[in-house]
């Protein structure tokens, strides 16, 4: 049996929807009395912006899950996280699978544009990674973490703590059950759960192209995608630079800064104050969320292949060279889709600070809106703490923030364009610069 999806609409749109619908359903679920703790008060918008937190991956939250929600509530919690970070079409196709049906062009479309691969070959591989990678990492951080948790919490307690954290940090989503809006502070100078937590974050934020890639080539750098070799080695300088950076600046230990500087790239859990951080620090932490994780990754931001491509771009024009790399070419598409990606980027957390800025100027700084901007448009879920005192229309702007983050400005963008018209205009040169 083949399931095909209706042609009146491109798959953006079907992406678009989807995500809503699950996010809508969410909030439906955790308003209801079971999903809340007795004697707890939940509004609505409350609700919508954790169903949005948690659907797009984010972390940030204006209530403290730990105290607002039961385990009923934490669960469901944790499955939108699930269902945000494997993304609709892979959940679409997983379902299709199941059942046995055949998949069709309109479904490897819908595929192709969540993960951002540009064609159709390949679709069904990364189905698969998507949802075998998911399992066996999350199984993984849960078998660990289960250790790290036991000598503090009561076996059922220690469960839970442990798959909410595996769930949480492969997803690169930032929720935590600690309570107090404490994140993991009180697991600073735990080396096995930062290092279990950063490994979960990291592999999550690679990208499901890329580990298919690396399972495939067995390790072998020679045999590697271009693509590949672009995200790790982005991965490992922006980690390296990042901790230095965090370190000499805030004159932390190796350890807290390395975390810092892991989990600044989307992930969104701390275990320093974030908001004692100094301005230039609060102000790399930005730059850190706003590049973000890789393409077809849990994580968000503008992602480590677009900064790549910008920056070779830039210096081409500075050697006059081909913007090349590992002996490739990249092609002018991609760098135009890569000078895209930076400037829809920019329009949006330009919208949403603007906005925030009208609402929220007189009560906040401009470093903490920034900041509570980008956290939201890259989807990280830090904050210097002024998320639970937010108002309404702040709360819907970063909501329509985080949305766009998870989903991409480009998918955004096409899903709004109309019907491809056939006039054609004469070519005239205009001066530029």
């Amino acid at each position: 049996m083949q399931v095909a999806f209706r042609k009146a609409l491109p798959p953006s749109q079907y992406l678009i929807s989807g995500f809503f619908i699950i996010i809508l359903v969410g909030s439906g679920i955790l308003s209801l009395p079971i999903a809340i703790r007795e004697g707890q008060h939940l509004s609505y918008i409350d609700a919508l912006f954790t169903s949005f937190s948690a659907v797009c991956v984010t972390g940030l939250v204006t209530v403290d899950v730990a105290a607002t929600f039961t385990i009923f509530g934490r669960a469901v919690i944790a499955v939108l996280i699930m269902l945000g970070g494997m993304g609709f079409a892979a959940v679409i196709m997983s379902i299709v699978l199941i059942l046995g049906w055949d998949v069709g062009i309109s479904q490897r479309s819908m595929l192709s544009e969540a993960y951002n691969l540009g064609g159709l070959s390949g679709t069904m591989r990364i189905v698969k990674t998507v949802i075998l990678a998911s399992m066996l990492f999350q199984a993984i951080g849960t078998i660990v973490g289960l250790f790290i948790f036991l000598p503090h919490y009561a076996f059922p307690d220690a469960l839970g703590h442990a798959a909410f954290l595996s769930i949480s940090a492969f997803n690169n989503a930032g929720f935590d059950i600690m309570g107090n809006y404490i994140s993991m502070s009180d697991y600073r100078f735990n080396v096995l759960f930062n290092l279990l937590t950063m490994f979960l974050i990291i592999t999550g934020g690679l990208g499901f192209f890329v580990l298919s890639d690396i399972l495939r080539k067995r390790w072998h750098w020679q045999k590697f995608t271009m693509h590949t070799r672009i995200v790790i080695s982005m991965t490992i300088f922006l980690i390296i630079v990042g901790t230095l950076t965090i370190a000499a600046l805030e004159r932390l230990d190796l350890l807290s800064a390395l975390f810092l500087s892991v989990t600044s790239r989307t992930a969104g859990f701390n275990t320093i104050d974030t908001a004692a951080l100094t301005m230039s620090s609060l102000f790399f932490v930005i730059l850190l969320m706003f590049i973000g994780a890789s393409p077809g990754s849990t994580g968000g931001g503008i992602k480590t292949t677009t900064t790549f491509a910008i920056f070779l771009s830039l210096m081409s024009m500075v050697v006059r060279r081909q913007p090349a790399a590992f002996k490739r070419k990249i092609p002018s598409e991609s760098l135009l889709k890569a000078f895209q990606v930076l400037m829809l980027a920019l329009l949006t957390v330009t919208v949403g600070l603007f906005t925030l800025t009208v609402f929220e100027g007189e009560r906040f700084s401009f470093i903490q809106i920034t900041f509570e901007v980008v956290s939201a448009f890259a989807t990280v879920g830090l904050s210097t703490g002024i998320t639970p005192s937010l108002g309404a229309a702040a709360k819907i702007t970063l909501m329509l923030v985080m949305f766009v983050g998870r989903l991409g400005p480009i998918t955004v963008a096409t899903s709004l364009k109309a019907k491809q018209s056939v006039l054609r205009h004469v070519e005239e040169q205009i001066f530029i610069g």
